[in-house]
């Protein structure tokens, strides 16, 4: 996203997955597997919260912060080519595209709530502004799995692109980023570069100091969660089996 921010030949950037899933969230083992359903409440009561909170400092906040950051600050056209199911985080972050362009089979699910977690990605801001509240609440507070339908009803998507055939089919992904390309060719040809991205820094602007509190607030809320414990024991949960997971 730097990269491709910082190239003054560039005015769009177009974000798409590979596969059947956009993304389909985090590795609930990987996270399940740290400290916090045992050994971290223990640390806690001597006196570990302070290792606990710079562990997670380091692991979560900083790359939630810089990555949520590098998203609602990217200068160029945003475009998601969304190829499948967004989970987590993912699903918060493509809500500050510009423009989004989705398979069919897609869908949002946001399951913050039923991990121990609060919102990440700015969500409470991003997904409010492009589903509206009542939805919003729906995916956040709820955790429930918003639909492509759902999802073109309110404006989150722009248009849904159902040519590519089966998306179990193999070439599926590129050929449905085929046909988001020459929708993106047909619709800036003739527009000027540079007016298009001055036009989104204007339509931005007031929303900036808004959306870095809020990416703040909530990996700050993010962050006593896990000095907590709460999300690792969730996750180990779902990794053991003991419970389903919403996906």
């Amino acid at each position: 996203m730097h990269e491709v921010a910082a190239r003054d030949d560039v005015y769009i950037t177009v974000l798409t997955g590979t596969g059947r899933f956009f993304s389909a969230g985090a590795d609930v083992s990987s996270i399940g597997s740290g400290a916090g359903a045992g050994d971290g409440k223990e640390d806690r009561k001597e006196g570990g919260d302070v290792q606990e909170r710079e562990k997670w400092l380091k692991n979560f906040v900083a790359g939630n912060l810089h990555i949520t950051h590098a998203f609602h600050t990217h200068p160029n056209i945003l475009i998601t080519a969304l190829n499948g199911p967004a989970v987590g985080l993912s699903a918060a972050l493509i809500a500050h595209s510009d423009f989004i362009y989705s398979a069919p089979h897609a869908y949002l699910l946001t399951p913050f709530s039923s991990l121990g977690l609060v919102t990440e990605g700015a969500a409470c801001i991003s997904l409010m502004r492009r589903l509206g509240l009542p939805k919003a609440n729906e995916a956040l507070i709820l955790g429930k799995r918003i639909t492509c339908a759902e999802l073109l009803a309110t404006g989150f998507v722009n248009k849904v692109f159902d040519g590519a055939g089966d998306e179990r089919s193999e070439g599926y992904s590129d050929r449905f980023l085929g046909l988001v390309m020459q929708e993106v060719r047909e619709s800036f040809e003739g527009l000027n570069g540079e007016s298009v991205v001055g036009i989104k820094r204007l339509i931005q602007g007031p929303w900036r100091g808004v959306f870095e509190r809020s990416n703040v607030d909530e990996v700050m809320g993010g962050l006593e969660r896990f000095v907590k414990g709460v999300p690792q024991e969730e996750f180990g949960r779902v990794a053991r089996g003991e419970r389903r997971h919403k996906l």
